[in-house]
């Protein structure tokens, strides 16, 4: 007869231990986890918008007219259309004169819990949760809309323009635009949102 030999294995305490040790490194990383988060949302915000005023100034110099860049204040909400009542009064879409080359009308939102804030320091809405505040595209009044940016056939801006982008966790960021010449710049300010 062979002895009996016991088989080795972790015991109880063993398991919960390395369990225990698990759950530690996962909270202590979370933060900075969910801040890394934050800073690809606000990149991916500001770089829609900085998108969307090429476009409107690409639209405004081949369609030989001005292009208006409105926001939802507090919201992630933005619309590009041209500056004209027709496309701003709430109704359908009008009919646009040349169907080969039809006027560029965008209506969408930044990223869940990215926030708009005209000027330098505006009214903090960073802390509101990420889903309150944003409406889809689509679901805006039309009187709710704040005129930004308006982008001349001539690759200018009627006015400077900075707005502030917030959001939970990453630093806030500011992009102007500069009217005379259209350039953009993007700058960070030192304090991050909680």
């Amino acid at each position: 007869m062979t002895p009996n030999r016991r088989r080795p294995s972790y015991t109880l305490l063993e398991v919960m231990l390395v369990m225990a040790i698990m759950v530690m490194v996962s909270a202590l990383s979370f933060p900075s986890l969910d801040s890394m988060y934050g800073y690809y949302k606000l990149n991916a915000a500001v770089d829609s918008v900085r998108a969307a005023w090429a476009l409107a100034r690409a639209h405004a110099s081949t369609n030989d007219l001005p292009y208006r860049f409105s926001v939802v204040q507090g919201q992630g909400n933005y619309r590009l259309a041209p500056d004209s009542g027709d496309y701003w009064s709430g109704s359908n879409t009008p009919i646009p004169e040349d169907p080969d080359n039809p006027p560029a009308v965008i209506e969408d939102a930044l990223p869940r819990g990215v926030r708009f804030s005209m000027g330098q320091s505006g009214p903090s809405t960073a802390g509101n949760s990420d889903d309150e505040n944003t409406s889809t595209s689509g679901q805006v009044d039309s009187g709710s809309w704040s005129t930004v940016a308006v982008f001349m056939p001539d690759g200018t801006a009627r006015e400077d323009v900075a707005i502030t982008f917030q959001v939970k966790g990453a630093t806030t960021t500011t992009i102007y635009l500069r009217a005379l010449t259209g350039t953009v710049t993007v700058k960070a300010t030192e304090e991050a949102n909680r």
